[in-house]
């Protein structure tokens, strides 16, 4: 007992000895390493013509700094997703230059000062009718008001369940080139036919290897008949043996909750702090006299004099409307959606296959040219914006010019593209910093993350440029007010022509807010797109569409797909980058992708935009 205890504690000693050597040196690492950063890195490149990268590493908790001196290392980190990002030292001019486009900070000194002192204000709801875009699913909302105007008591057995069947006339083969067609008839629990459309179902066509990994999928598409019955259609792209996966996501009882919840004053959407100039800490949001502590109760205005977008905040104790210095979304709500989700998944179930789910179909090969022009029209008319094909995602709208993200760095040459939305299109701009190796420049802050950035390339014979923004309140980001401005106001100062691309994104953040206050911000979006056009012919917009987030809350998520494809459709030179399709096949658990399904976005918004 007294050896094993000797053992132990000389086992212990060692550990002790070795943990604390690795720290010191770890330290010292570190020190050096940030002694180098602050020295004169004016050259490009050493002695021996290695290009000299600091990368900042990716493990939690290390804030420690890494010198890559070679491309080859360079790549081994790149590859072992041991790096997050590119930094450099030298700072541009346009980067200090509070003026410069770069910023878009024509507004910045309006940004965070109050427009009125304080005052009884009202908040007017923008009225923009929403729900014009979603016609069938209204028709059945009216019809299921009146059954609940005859029966307030709606019994929990009439809700859409996983009863609902899908059907196919399954053949004994198809050929690549023909369409699926299938016939899906919602149900409720005790297996009855319903005679209302709206439910939300997604479908897709997959296929898994041996460890169950989907390698081939494409999108299906649902057709809502408004009486129970829906068609799917998804056309045969290529050969295999394939599965047809229907899922119920939420049946029309559920969005009703949802259609009445998100249309009501009340949805408050999150809890913002900011931070004044005298170091007072108050209450902000959007529309804060509907809070009953501050009904009746004077506030200060900080709204967008410009675009007229609402921001209020409580009156300080000092009695006085100062600057405001720092604003971050503390917490949501109660009332938030995301807070009903166990409330949701309790009255409508949670997202489950439905009957007849798991059909398998073999599709052959074509067998003469008619089946080749049959595919290409298929292709063209109704296939999704994107598939997978053994691993590999094929785009049906646009050719693929590079099969990785280095390569693609030829369509980049001579071009400027800026990336402005929410985090995740600044995910999109650090993979391209990276891969292109660019050098990377603007303020950093390890709680700020929407900074402006701006990178480019070093290699004056590809001159890329490309640049970071973040997109304005309600986003929940810490930071000072000049760090998000409102995308219109961007675009009302930055440089456009023919060789700019502006890629943006905008919608999570409004997730919580009453949809009209989203679509408003849309229009005032559109807007500013079609000015600059004006101003500047030929600049090319990219506005990158919504992620299936595969959680109760999903149908707010495709209610803001749906949304963002009719305000922006039929505008020349805009494209919208088409995700839907893709997380469709392989639908998110987050809000972010991860690296491998970010890797495989990125490179298809690569393609497109050396396609345009």
């Amino acid at each position: 007992m007294a050896s094993k205890r000797f053992f132990v504690l000389l086992a212990f000693g060692f550990t002790y000895i070795f943990v604390h050597r690795y720290n010191s040196l770890s330290k010292k690492t570190s020190n050096a390493l940030y002694n180098l950063q602050e020295q004169s890195l004016a050259q490009d490149r050493l002695a021996d013509n290695r290009m000299t990268i600091i990368l900042q590493p990716k493990a939690n908790g290390n804030n420690n700094v890494l010198a890559v001196g070679s491309d080859d290392l360079l790549d081994n980190a790149l590859a072992n997703d041991e790096v997050s990002y590119v930094k450099n030292f030298s700072i541009p001019s346009e980067t200090v230059d509070p003026d410069s486009a770069f910023f878009a900070n024509i507004y910045k000194d309006a940004y965070g000062l109050p427009i009125r002192g304080p005052g009884l204000y009202t908040y007017e709801k923008p009225d923009y009718n929403w729900t014009q875009y979603f016609p069938s699913v209204i028709s059945s909302l009216t019809s299921l008001r009146e059954i609940q105007q005859i029966n307030p008591i709606i019994d929990p057995m009439s809700f859409t369940s996983k009863r609902s069947t899908v059907e196919i006339d399954v053949k004994d083969s198809y050929r690549v080139g023909d369409v699926l067609v299938a016939n899906i008839q919602a149900k409720n629990i005790l297996g009855e036919d319903k005679v209302l459309g709206g439910d939300y179902f997604r479908a897709r066509l997959i296929q898994k290897d041996l460890f169950g990994k989907i390698i081939d999928g494409i999108a299906c598409k649902i057709e809502d008949h408004m009486n129970g019955k829906y068609t799917l259609r998804v056309p045969l792209l290529f050969e295999g043996r394939m599965t047809l996966e229907v899922k119920l996501v939420l049946p029309l009882e559920g969005i009703a909750f949802y259609f009445d919840y998100t249309s009501m004053r009340n949805h408050k959407g999150n809890y913002f702090n900011a931070t004044l100039q005298t170091n007072e800490t108050v209450e902000c949001n959007m529309d804060l006299n509907n809070f009953e502590k501050y009904d009746n109760k004077p506030t200060c205005d900080y709204g967008n004099p410009r675009t007229g977008d609402t921001w209020f905040c409580a009156v300080p104790p000092s009695g006085k409307c100062h600057p405001i210095t720092w604003m971050i979304a503390e917490k949501m709500f109660r009332v938030s959606p995301f807070d009903y989700r166990g409330r949701v998944r309790r009255l409508f179930g949670n997202i489950v296959k439905i009957r007849g789910s798991g059909v398998q179909i073999e599709i052959l090969a074509k067998t003469d040219e008619a089946q080749i022009e049959e595919k290409k029209s298929t292709i063209t008319s109704s296939a999704p914006f994107t598939y997978l094909q053994q691993e590999q995602w094929i785009p049906t709208q646009h050719s693929m010019h590079c099969h990785d993200l280095r390569s693609c760095s030829e369509c980049f040459s001579n071009k400027r593209i800026y990336f402005i939305g929410d985090s995740t299109i600044r995910q999109f701009f650090y993979l391209s910093v990276t891969k292109f190796r660019l050098e990377m420049h603007g303020p950093d802050h390890s709680r700020i993350w929407q900074q402006p950035k701006v990178a480019w390339s070093t290699d004056s014979s590809r001159n890329i440029r490309i640049y970071y923004r973040a997109h304005g309140p309600p986003l929940r980001n810490p930071g000072p007010p000049n760090t998000r401005p409102y995308l219109s106001d961007f675009l009302g100062v930055v440089p456009g022509g023919p060789e700019v691309y502006i890629v943006f994104n905008v919608g999570l953040h409004f997730l919580e807010y009453e949809t009209s206050v989203y679509l408003r911000r849309l229009v005032l979006i559109k807007d500013a797109i079609l000015q600059h056009q004006q101003a500047f012919p030929g600049t090319k917009f990219i506005l990158r569409g919504m992620n299936v987030v595969e959680w109760p809350q999903e149908w707010l998520i495709f209610r803001q797909e749906v949304i963002l494809r009719e305000v922006f459709k039929n505008i020349p030179n805009l494209f919208y980058f088409d995700l839907w399709d893709f997380t469709t096949v392989l639908p998110l658990n987050d809000y972010h992708p991860s690296r491998p399904v970010l890797e495989n976005q990125v490179l298809l918004f690569h393609n497109l935009l050396c396609d345009m």
